[in-house]
């Protein structure tokens, strides 16, 4: 009744929340229904919820730094091409699909290196929100 599109409401209630330190278990609360409605354990948080748009405003707002910081180093070093789909390869300009492979596995371990070294340094509040996801989705998917 108050918004015409459930979205406009999501960046002002998330910065409400971090204003008054209540995100967490917002986050937590919207997710745990989430989780009700989820059949299997491949599909968690997956749609366009409540929980997947507070998840996503948060990290834009108390990540973005971090991100910066931590990625763009990496993605800025990004200047060889990474296509692997055949159709899209073309052998007339020197495309070759091995050699695109290895550079896609070098980036994506790279960056996967940066973030795991600079866990340290990942806002806490997006680790106190990771957290209580992953022990929501442990609790019930169990397996």
């Amino acid at each position: 009744e108050v918004c015409r599109d459930k979205c406009d409401a999501v960046l002002p209630l998330v910065r409400l929340l971090l204003h008054h330190h209540k995100l967490v278990p917002f986050v937590a609360a919207v997710a745990e229904l989430d989780l009700r409605d989820t059949q299997e354990a491949n599909t968690i948080f997956r749609g366009n919820s409540l929980a997947t748009r507070c998840v996503d405003e948060m990290m834009k707002i108390v990540g973005k730094h971090y991100l910066k910081v931590t990625l763009k180093p990496v993605i800025d070093e990004v200047c060889y091409p990474a296509e692997t789909s055949l159709g899209k390869l073309s052998p007339l300009e020197g495309d070759n699909v091995e050699i695109n492979m290895e550079n896609l596995r070098y980036y994506v371990d790279k960056v996967f290196r940066e973030i795991v070294r600079s866990s340290i340094s990942c806002p806490t509040l997006m680790c106190d929100v990771f957290y209580s996801l992953r022990h929501l989705a442990a609790k019930r998917f169990p397996s």
